[in-house]
Formats: C-alpha cells, structure tokens, sequence
C-alpha cells in the first residue's frame, strides 16, 4: 500500500508545473539602459531617482513584453520612445523578472 502512496505522490508531483518566482522593482525610467536587441541583457538600477545602489542585469528575450502608458508596443518602438522621454518625476518603470533565471518577463513605462 505505501509503495501504492508513494508512486502517485511521485507522479503527482512530477506532472506539477514548475512555478517562476517573478519580482516586479519600480524605478524612474533613466535608471533603465537598454540593449539593441531583446537577445541582450538590460541594465537598471533598482530605485527611483539617483540613488546609490549598484546596478541590476537580466536578460531579455523574445517572450520579453514591453509596455508604454498601457499600451503593449514592439521592442523597437518601446526603445525609441524610451530614448525620447524627457527627464520627470512623473513618469515611472515596472521592470518585472523571473528571479531563478534573471529574465525580464515585461517591462512597463507610465508617463
């Protein structure tokens, strides 16, 4: 019977999906360095402002979103106009990333 037990747990627990801890750090879109490409790796410091806080990589990839005042724009066109926004304290960054694999699953800008 507990050979019976063991297997179904063993089982069970081999078809459970994988969970990805994913941290989501809110900071000022100036302290976001973008690649060229979304087979490259970000760089951001975690904080709002200037701050002293060491910088931060995770990689982007192809399943990367990105996001501008709600609206989900191509990588392209997320980069663009993240090199054209003008220094505020209005605008802000959500820079979403699994932590386990250090890949940013999305990327939001509100202005």
């Amino acid at each position: 019977m507990t050979i019976r037990k063991t297997l179904i747990a063993t089982l069970l627990l081999l078809g459970a999906p994988a969970f990805a801890l994913i941290d989501a750090i809110e900071l000022t879109p100036d302290n976001i360095i973008l690649p060229a490409t979304t087979s490259g790796t970000m760089t951001f410091k975690p904080c709002v402002g200037e701050c002293d806080k060491k910088h931060k990589r995770a990689r982007l990839t192809a399943d990367t979103r990105f996001v501008i005042d709600g609206r989900a724009v191509k990588f392209d066109e997320f980069r663009r106009d993240h090199a054209a926004l003008r220094r505020s304290e209005e605008s802000y960054a959500l820079v979403s990333y699994e932590t386990e694999t250090n890949t940013v699953t999305k990327i939001e800008i509100s202005r």
